[in-house]
């Protein structure tokens, strides 16, 4: 089944980057199963070695975003590394369905941690978005929001959704007629977005450099790990909030960000369930979640370096 508006996810990020961030166009990758666009089908190989290009030969100063919308889903974990007792999985196009209703031919977010993260050297900067079900963990950094919430911030920035009535035909993404496991059934409608961007510096940042002794790395979820997430005709509820608070307040703080991002998808939420029918079931806000490699107090005071 088609994700409703997922192909609208990757133009929403790269208009950010490039005219809010200055990006290079000629920097950026994109992977979409449309055909009418000139873009390289997100299948499990072309995603992989997208992937493993994006962060060959990073070097301490680089910059990097990671962007996957589509269907996420779970998987038992095997080996006893997850508190959950599952594995966020993300589907490429060429995902294979099982006649017992399992599925193969997925990404692991082991997997992802080991194609993206480890390649992150001290001094670079890696932001991943992931805008799918189950995505909370995504990729397996070793801190999270969900452990250590925010404060609520002094300031944030403002509203930007539109009024109620623009937002009856959003619905939840990938999770309809899912079995009992916490796994999305649904078509692999599905688009990755992969951006890498060198800066240049002013000389007079050129003198020292000190590199950090972590690299900077995040992870921006639309969900929790056991969560579903939303979507509608224009793209997804989280990345359309993500990008339009960034457009808003570029320097804005890590918990300033997750915090409006937040208020956003429970306002829109809110508005989906006001048009409702009486005898259906509303829908529950998903919480964004935030991953960081740095302790989370320290990360959410720190403004985003995309």
């Amino acid at each position: 089944m088609e994700l409703i508006g997922t192909h609208n996810d990757p133009r929403l990020l790269m208009d950010l980057l490039t005219n809010t961030f200055h990006y290079d166009p000629e920097h950026i990758t994109v992977l979409v199963d449309d055909e009418s666009k000139p873009h390289a089908w997100p299948t499990r190989e072309n995603m992989v070695r997208a992937m493993k290009d994006l962060v060959a030969g990073a070097q301490p100063g680089d910059h990097f975003v990671f962007h996957f919308s589509g269907h996420g889903a779970q998987v038992p974990n095997l080996d006893g590394t997850e508190k959950s007792g599952f594995d966020d999985v993300i589907w490429p196009v060429d995902v294979v369905y099982n006649e017992d209703g399992s599925f193969d031919n997925f990404i692991k977010d082991d997997e992802i941690h080991q194609l993206l993260v480890e390649h992150v050297p001290p001094g670079a900067h890696f932001m991943m978005v992931f805008d799918c079900c189950h995505s909370g963990t995504a990729a397996d950094l070793p801190n999270s929001s969900e452990e250590c919430p925010p404060r609520t911030p002094t300031s944030s920035t403002s509203s930007s959704f539109p009024s109620a009535p623009a937002v009856k035909n959003i619905r939840v993404r990938g999770s309809h007629d899912a079995p009992n496991t916490a796994e999305d059934r649904d078509g692999p409608q599905r688009k990755m977005l992969q951006e890498t961007h060198t800066p240049a510096k002013p000389l007079s940042q050129i003198d020292v450099p000190s590199v950090p002794a972590l690299a900077d790395v995040t992870s921006w979820a639309a969900c929790e790990d056991d969560e579903v997430t939303l979507g509608g005709p224009r793209g997804g509820v989280f990345i359309t909030a993500f990008v339009n608070a960034l457009k808003k307040n570029p320097f804005v703080t890590h918990a300033e960000l997750l915090h409006t991002v937040t208020r956003e998808i429970a306002k829109i939420t809110a508005a989906i369930n006001a048009h409702l029918q009486s005898a259906d079931e509303p829908y529950k806000a998903p919480t964004p979640e935030l991953e960081s490699i740095e302790p989370m107090e320290e990360k959410y005071l720190e403004p985003l370096d995309i």
